[in-house]
């Protein structure tokens, strides 16, 4: 990418990756796609093209070039000077298709425009605030931390727009939770990602629910199937904020020289070990580490609880008096009507059996908080 800059529109980008075998070359615009599903999907897959192979340094390298094609010099001089964080993929990805060939739209040149415009207003916001004759103050850790949570939030947010653009259509290439786990957000900041998500899911449940007119007729562009899409893909970014935390929290435990027991690790863990009543013994709390799957009864408040491992981690365990590790969306419990009955029986039970049961609970499913008690019965794990 050094010579970016003087080759970008007359070379194809080479990754001098063997992955350029199953995902191609860099797409090139010698016919143009037409305005409609095929140029939303075309366009689609070329920013996945990108995403797959270059960075924040590249995408930089990608905007400068693009102004000095079109004799925007001191533009460029600016954006060469903003640090490769306050880049957002998505304006360096259309740059490089641009010179690649592709016509924008008259949409799609406005919003290139108002991207570039966003990260020379970045710029001249700092230089002035450098000009001040009072400094600001050196940012501390929490400021650094703030700042690459913000970073993230920005890529969550081009990430979204990708999404829209390409006729909102959920698929496993939107990935969430590696875009946080890429920039390495700290774990205590991801939660103001989930409360910007939160807000804006709630929106869109307004949105879908149609009692408001003046929310349907902004959104009258959208289908009902691609705002339900919508909904989908703020809830996929609210449960991978919760599965980060979890994959962290696995993470960060410290290296031990020798391994530490099942027994010891769940030393603290609160648990009851029999329902006297019942005539139920439960297991251990050493049983719940380092497994996938488990059944859990709370004899004070009738609940079953199933916990499931996140999909990202593979198994929970027990670090003093929480399960870690286990997947906040599908760990959930019900409120059981005949404990007697119902808690005997998933004893009893194998995997598939036991998921039967608890489907059949027609109460309503909560999710569960991962804490142990004096009232919780070790029914069943694997």
């Amino acid at each position: 990418m050094a010579t970016l800059a003087a080759k970008a529109a007359l070379k194809a980008l080479n990754p001098r990756s063997p992955d350029t075998k199953y995902v191609g070359s860099e797409p090139e615009w010698r016919v143009q796609p037409e305005q409609d599903r095929n140029r939303i999907s075309a366009m689609s897959n070329a920013f996945g093209w990108y995403n797959y192979f270059y960075g924040k340094k590249e995408a930089k390298e990608m905007i400068v070039a693009y102004l000095d094609t079109h004799k925007r010099v001191k533009d460029a001089k600016k954006i060469r000077t903003l640090p490769d964080s306050q880049i957002r993929l998505t304006t360096g990805w259309l740059c490089r298709m641009s010179m690649m060939g592709l016509e924008l739209t008259e949409h799609e040149q406005i919003k290139l425009d108002n991207l570039i415009a966003d990260l020379l207003a970045i710029k001249d916001q700092a230089a002035a605030e450098v000009a001040e004759p009072d400094a600001v103050a050196k940012p501390n850790i929490q400021d650094r931390l703030r700042e690459k949570m913000k970073d993230c939030a920005g890529e969550l947010e081009g990430m979204f727009d990708d999404f829209v653009t390409a006729g909102c259509k959920m698929s496993a290439d939107w990935k969430p939770i590696a875009q946080i786990r890429g920039m390495n957000v700290a774990p205590q900041m991801v939660y103001h990602i989930a409360d910007i998500w939160k807000t804006r899911l709630a929106h869109f449940e307004l949105v879908v629910a149609g009692k408001d007119a003046q929310l349907a007729e902004g959104y009258s562009y959208l289908s009902k199937v691609q705002l339900r899409n919508i909904v989908k893909f703020c809830e996929a970014v609210i449960n991978d904020c919760g599965a980060y935390v979890q994959i962290k929290k696995v993470e960060r435990k410290p290296r031990k020289a020798k391994a530490i027991s099942p027994e010891k690790r769940a030393a603290k863990f609160k648990f009851q070990a029999e329902i006297v009543d019942l005539k139920i013994k439960g297991l251990a709390p050493a049983n719940l580490v380092d497994k996938s799957e488990a059944w859990l009864y709370d004899s004070k408040k009738r609940k079953l609880i199933h916990v499931v491992a996140d999909s990202h981690v593979g198994t929970f365990t027990i670090e003093s008096n929480s399960i870690i590790g286990f997947g906040t969306a599908e760990s959930v419990q019900k409120t059981v009507r005949k404990p007697a009955d119902i808690v005997r029986a998933m004893q009893a039970a194998g995997k598939p059996a036991a998921r039967k049961i608890y489907k059949d609970l027609t109460t309503t499913e909560t999710q569960f908080n991962g804490r142990g008690t004096e009232n919780l019965v070790i029914l069943k794990a694997w």
